[in-house]
């Protein structure tokens, strides 16, 4: 960018611009790298400057990222391409800026930052939502959902909206042939468009979108993220209830198994712990406490899960009805992963034990 003096560069304008955009380059404030640039330029891209909606001191902003290449051209011609019409984004030029000195490409921060001419969220916003992976902005200023996420989203049976073009909308009912034509795809609920491409990145994906499609069957216009979280959680939980149900009825077996080879009086002696061990694998069969996945993995760890129950069941004298169970169920999961947690310490403590043994054995 060639550098002018004021007089100079106010000079080249007159030839350029009508006396209304010249009152206003005169007046206004712009910078000299501004009226650089606008001098520099056509006639049509001078006034497409001088028309923006933009205040001068943003557009100072954007020339100066022009000049410190922090923009490139093409950068900045699209951004003033849409701020003749609009100035809603204006607000958060500092953020878009700064967020290439933070390491973002410079056309996915234009791209973005034109896009929140229409968009309603803030620069912010529309940055975690391209982080976190589910969009993307176009070049026909918007934020679309990726090709991925629009597909699992639309195979669930949400309603997704398409925009080919600048701003032709219509109902999605062809998912391929819109992303073939590569047309925008929008979601009322962007945090679901998130979950979804956090989830869908799980072994177990598929089981359960089937769960959430099934659950949510007509209703699946209600589907935000948050619901989305809570249906996981539930899924979570019925499948590890469902393994924790296996797991306890099969020790149960081996325990009735073992009890017919031994005496009669051995099994009455038994009596409490045959009902006892019963009631627990019946619970676990009928019910699903609110264990959280960490306590349910550390009775899933168990050598013997049923028996660590029954020991914290007989040891605690003030439990007696079957719902007491469930925090039997709690109580052992926590001693199960104290036991694990300390054993990872000592894990961890021993290559340093090994090394003080050694020097101290060589200090000797």
């Amino acid at each position: 960018m060639e550098m002018r003096s004021r007089d100079e560069n106010i000079a080249m304008l007159s030839e350029k611009l009508d006396e209304r955009q010249l009152r206003k380059v005169i007046t206004q404030g712009y910078s000299d790298v501004s009226l650089s640039l606008m001098a520099g330029s056509i006639s049509y891209s001078a006034k497409r400057i001088v028309n923006s909606l933009y205040s001068a001191a943003t557009v100072n902003k954007l020339t100066e990222a022009l000049k410190t290449d922090k923009i490139d051209t093409d950068d900045f011609w699209r951004i003033m391409e849409y701020a003749g019409f609009h100035n809603t984004n204006e607000k958060y030029v500092d953020d878009f800026l700064d967020s290439i000195d933070k390491g973002i490409y410079h056309r996915c921060a234009s791209d973005l930052f034109t896009a929140l001419q229409y968009e309603d969220m803030t620069y912010n916003e529309a940055l975690a939502y391209v982080k976190s992976g589910a969009f993307y902005p176009t070049e026909y200023a918007s934020v679309t959902v990726t090709d991925e996420v629009a597909k699992e989203l639309f195979d669930m049976g949400v309603q997704l909206r398409g925009c080919s073009g600048f701003n032709y909308y219509y109902d999605v009912g062809n998912i391929k042939q819109s992303l073939d034509d590569h047309d925008a795809i929008f979601v009322a609920d962007r945090d679901l468009a998130v979950k979804v491409n956090e989830y869908m990145k799980l072994p177990d994906w598929h089981s359960f979108k089937d769960y959430v499609t099934h659950f949510m069957a007509r209703d699946m216009d209600q589907l935000t993220g948050n619901k989305l979280d809570e249906l996981r959680v539930r899924f979570t939980t019925e499948k590890n209830m469902e393994l924790l149900y296996n797991k306890v009825k099969q020790e149960y077996d081996r325990f009735i198994e073992d009890l017919h080879s031994k005496p009669v009086d051995d099994i009455i002696k038994s009596a409490y712990e045959i009902v006892s061990k019963d009631n627990i694998v019946s619970f676990c069969e009928y019910q699903t406490p609110g264990l959280s996945e960490k306590q349910y993995n550390a009775l899933l760890s168990s050598s013997n899960t049923l028996d660590e129950v029954y020991e914290v069941w007989r040891d605690n004298g003030e439990w007696h009805g079957l719902e007491d169970i469930g925090l039997a169920l709690e109580e052992t999961a926590d001693k199960i992963q104290v036991s694990i947690e300390r054993k990872v310490q000592e894990q961890i403590k021993q290559p340093e034990i090994k090394q003080y043994e050694a020097k101290k054995n060589k200090s000797l």
